[in-house]
């Protein structure tokens, strides 16, 4: 029997909940047991730092970016053994400490590597993804100025460890504006960007507590912050071995990214950041008027962000619908049918596609006019919306040509769908005016994308090929390669 192999990836994901709760088992063990806890809580960083050469002499793309990410974690690492080298000689180590000079170096460096994986997904200017991520950079800032920098603007020459503290957390805001600006962009939303997500948002939150601490002298080494900085290690060397790792640095085929209602609510919550810890802070004051104040601008300005969620959603929606028939749009089709043919080259399922054409529509027109040519284009598409499966894609692919994207289904089953389909709509004539009908039928073209194959070109050439293969047999046809299969009624007549 197969066994299914474990992938790196998963492997630091399942080591990391392990190696923490061994740390802190260590912990408690006491002071004998030091050498042991260093090791541990020191993996982490190994971890990232060995994944990343490993993907580096692996991938020649991603390798400048794995270099400096690499080096980055690197850093922190020595800065780690410095650190607790100095805790077992010294018993308690003077703050700041060379280990700060570690820490501090690794921001640039990480830094570095996302500013490459950012200029190699959006290699033009992006303006809106850049106020987008300048929105959530100057949030976290006030953030960091409101709890850690603003307690302690007396920065001299004799108090280093305050101009130190204050130095995590800018770093941290290097970090952000850079992650910021890659998590917004435009590109591929991979399993990779995600874990590169929860990473900064768990290293910005763990250095920012750290400082605190610091700053009000509660810090105490081992404590739950040692955990939130392992797991962001291994959630790193996750991501960087996962294989969508590869698309970081792939070019966007898109400049700009879609507004998206999730896009607008990380938005909204950055830009009231700054207004609502004002209202938090004088709430605790005897001044009811700035408290009523910053709660109306928060609720006036999450009003005005709904009713624009609300036009992005409807424009949105009006750009990939078909304004007549109400169907998709022939351009989200094509966009569709990429995304599904990868993901049926991946999973190896069956991928079919039919193309139909309303026969003799130009006689409809000339006939009942636009208006009645209107009609059955509407009634066309209406009856097709209902002979397909769910999960089926309908779209209105030219004039009178109708598209039909058909996710797990073979040849067999693609035919079948294709007749029922000319069977169904030339079932019953079509209402054309007040008191006048016709009769419609359509020529139905199959084809079907072999399985790991993702040349759509090669789909839509085949349906197309088939569609007038069916109309050269006479209409009213499905055709498949060529060969067409007449319509029930003329079998009959035949018979």
């Amino acid at each position: 029997m197969a066994t299914r192999r474990v992938a790196a990836w998963q492997v630091c994901l399942a080591a990391g909940p392990v190696v923490i709760g061994l740390y802190y088992a260590f912990v408690a063990l006491g002071d004998a047991w030091s050498g042991t806890q260093v090791a541990l809580y020191a993996s982490a960083n190994a971890t990232v730092t060995a994944a990343c050469l490993v993907v580096a002499r692996r991938s020649r793309p991603l390798r400048p970016v794995m270099l400096f990410l690499g080096a980055g974690t690197a850093a922190s690492l020595a800065a780690d053994l410095v650190f607790y080298s100095l805790a077992l000689i010294q018993d308690e180590v003077a703050y700041p400490s060379v280990a700060d000079l570690g820490y501090l170096s690794a921001y640039l460096l990480m830094a570095i590597g996302l500013v490459i994986v950012v200029r190699r997904r959006t290699p033009g200017w992006d303006g809106a993804t850049s106020i987008d991520a300048a929105i959530v950079a100057v949030s976290a800032a006030y953030l960091v100025y409101e709890f850690v920098i603003a307690p302690t603007m007396d920065v001299t020459a004799d108090n280093v460890t305050t101009l130190v503290s204050v130095a995590y957390p800018v770093g941290d805001l290097m970090l952000i504006m850079v992650g910021s600006r890659l998590l917004l962009g435009a590109g591929p939303r991979t399993v990779s960007l995600g874990m590169l997500g929860g990473y900064l948002g768990l290293v910005l939150y763990a250095d920012t507590a750290y400082s605190i601490q610091s700053l009000n002298g509660t810090y105490e080494v081992a404590n739950y912050l040692d955990a939130v900085w392992m797991a962001a290690g291994f959630l790193l060397a996750a991501g960087v071995l996962h294989p969508s790792a590869a698309q970081l640095v792939a070019p966007s085929s898109a400049v700009t990214p879609d507004a998206t209602t999730a896009r607008l609510i990380v938005l909204a919550l950055a830009a009231v950041v700054a207004p609502t810890t004002m209202l938090v802070q004088f709430a605790r004051s005897t001044d009811p008027q700035v408290v009523i104040g910053a709660a109306i601008c928060n609720v006036l300005f999450l009003l005005v962000l709904a009713r624009m969620a609300g036009l992005v959603r409807a424009q949105r929606h009006a750009a990939i619908t078909d304004g007549l028939t109400g169907l998709r749009s022939r351009r989200y089709f094509e966009q569709t049918v990429q995304a599904e043919a990868t993901r049926a080259a991946r999973s190896g399922a069956p991928l079919g596609m039919l193309l139909l054409d309303i026969d003799h529509f130009k006689t409809v027109n000339d006939t009942y006019g636009h208006n009645g040519g209107d009609r059955v284009l509407v009634e066309v598409s209406h009856r097709l919306a209902g002979l397909v499966r769910p999960g089926d894609l309908v779209a209105r692919y030219g004039g009178e040509e109708f598209a039909v994207l058909l996710p797990d289904a073979e040849p067999a089953r693609a035919w079948e769908i294709a007749e029922r389909i000319r069977r169904g709509i030339a079932a019953a004539p079509i209402a054309v005016g007040p008191s006048r009908l016709h009769r419609v039928t359509v020529s139905v073209g199959v084809a079907g994308l072999p399985a790991g194959d993702t040349d759509v070109g090669r789909l839509v050439l085949a349906a197309d090929r088939a569609l007038y293969a069916a109309k050269d047999a006479g209409r009213d046809q499905v055709a498949s390669n060529g060969e067409a299969v007449p319509a029930l009624s003329e079998v009959m007549t035949r018979a």
